[in-house]
């Protein structure tokens, strides 16, 4: 073992040796990930780690079934993402799933109300979203598992109580999700593929918005917060700030809508490809049938192109909105 490692890896090596949990250790070993200097000289180094974890992770990701009971952390994904909700204890989750799909989550006053995630589907105009509420993340009987449900989300929305303390709420939850090894990713930001830890997507949701003392909460939240996140201001009780929520959960999943028309008809609004920001004509053709990207030679567009009809090639990036007719 190479004698220049930083301190900070020797710390997380005995965290690592001192840990009972499967979040326990990925947290830890994504620690020593990171303090690993990038050489051809700890190549070794970081493949242990690296292999650690992706074991570690098949464990969390696919539970032995020998009970032969349900996963109710295994969540299929539906509609255009899943949008996992997270927070601390009466943050006010459970009651903002039920306002924003209908789902019928249990809804009261005293903490730990939800024990297991529940689902239920958000309509944005025409597209749906799939939204889960979770259990508190400060609840040590089920971070394991709440784990693996975070780590295969498209994008973490944090739920914090304007009645209450809103900073010291999204201050834990952070904190807790970077002991998991997670990397929370704002406005326009990436990260880049040597970074070990989970990166995602995360939009900060001030909720209770009804409550005295809810603007200033969510002033100073946003004074905080707000250069890192994009935030929203929501009542689930009164409906206030839904629908610009709803909004800003489709943008921050990255996603455009591209419709397609038939030559001689109309495209249909109803039902969008729905595609990562970035997706050019290709990938809109490969979306259809992968015999598409054998076959197209140029497309025409409607939308964002510099005047209706314009012919494009098939590396042509598309916005949202935009509408395509498919040439092979």
């Amino acid at each position: 073992m190479p004698a220049n490692l930083p301190p900070q890896y020797y710390v997380a090596d005995q965290k690592y040796r001192a840990a009972r949990s499967p979040v326990e250790k990925v947290a830890a070993l994504q620690e020593m990930l990171s303090a690993t200097p990038k050489h051809k000289g700890t190549d070794h180094l970081r493949a242990d780690p690296r292999a650690k974890v992706a074991r570690t992770m098949e464990e969390l990701e696919h539970p032995r079934r020998g009970s032969g009971q349900p996963q109710p952390y295994a969540i299929r994904k539906e509609g255009a993402g899943q949008v996992v909700l997270i927070g601390l204890p009466n943050a006010g989750k459970s009651q903002l799933l039920a306002s924003l799909t209908g789902a019928s989550a249990r809804v009261a006053d005293y903490p730990f109300t939800t024990r297991l995630p529940l689902p239920g589907m958000l309509r944005y105009e025409n597209v749906w979203v799939q939204l889960v509420d979770t259990p508190a993340i400060n609840d040590r009987e089920v971070q394991a598992r709440l784990f693996s449900l975070l780590r295969n989300s498209d994008l973490l929305l944090i739920v914090a109580d304007l009645s209450g303390d809103p900073l010291s709420e999204a201050d834990e939850v952070v904190s807790e999700l970077d002991t998991y090894g997670f990397r929370l990713l704002g406005k326009d930001q990436d990260s880049g593929p040597e970074d070990d830890r989970v990166r995602k997507k995360t939009l900060l949701v001030g909720n209770k918005a009804d409550a005295k003392g809810a603007d200033t909460a969510f002033d100073l939240l946003e004074e905080l917060y707000g250069d890192r996140f994009p935030m929203a201001r929501v009542s689930a009780a009164t409906g206030e700030g839904l629908d610009d929520l709803a909004l800003a959960v489709f943008v921050a999943l990255g996603k455009v809508r591209v419709y397609l028309k038939a030559r001689g008809s109309q495209p249909d609004y109803d039902e969008p490809l729905v595609l990562d920001r970035g997706s050019m004509v290709e990938d809109a053709a490969l979306s259809l049938h992968k015999d598409w990207t054998r076959r197209i030679k140029y497309a025409q567009l409607w939308g964002s192109g510099k005047f209706e009809g314009q012919r494009v090639g098939r590396d042509y990036v598309l916005a949202d909105g935009d509408v395509i007719e498919l040439h092979g």
